[in-house]
């Protein structure tokens, strides 16, 4: 595997982190040369209010590729990108973008509205300890993460 095939997460106050192999050549191509070229992003991981076992982290610039591999259903380990324009939901005041991951069964992400699509363009492994620290997000809040080429 060629590490430009991966990207890391780490969690910075709690030193975990976690690798994820992009779904580079078949699913998501554009959404993965777009978010590789974004890295490293840094900044407050959040946990999903709607979404179920969902931590987010919004980036720092606004990007936009297309639809690919977009869907609602995720499970453990997938990672999404979606970008969200002004109005388009309940509270939603500027655009942004944002890459999600997902840690357990009980995940779809969502908006207040509904059910919201993403891009899913890598999936995590070897991620026991990291999940962990997502699910203590829950109780916690927010922990500054980030997210670099591997």
């Amino acid at each position: 595997m060629r590490v430009q095939d991966e990207i890391v997460f780490r969690f910075l106050d709690e030193g975990v982190a976690a690798s994820a192999r992009l779904l580079r050549e078949r699913e998501a191509p554009e959404t993965c040369r777009v978010v590789l070229d974004a890295l490293p992003a840094a900044g407050l991981a959040r946990h999903g209010i709607y979404s179920g076992s969902e931590v987010y982290l919004v980036l720092p610039v606004l990007l936009a590729p297309p639809r690919e591999h977009a869907t609602t259903i995720v499970g453990p380990g997938d990672v999404g990108f979606l970008t969200v324009e002004k109005g388009s939901g309940y509270g939603i005041e500027e655009n942004y973008s944002e890459v999600c991951w997902f840690y357990d069964l009980d995940a779809t992400p969502s908006m207040p509205e509904g059910p919201i699509a993403v891009n899913v363009f890598a999936r995590l492994y070897d991620a026991d300890a990291f999940f962990a620290v997502c699910r203590r997000m829950r109780l916690e809040g927010a922990k500054r993460l980030e997210i670099a080429r591997a």
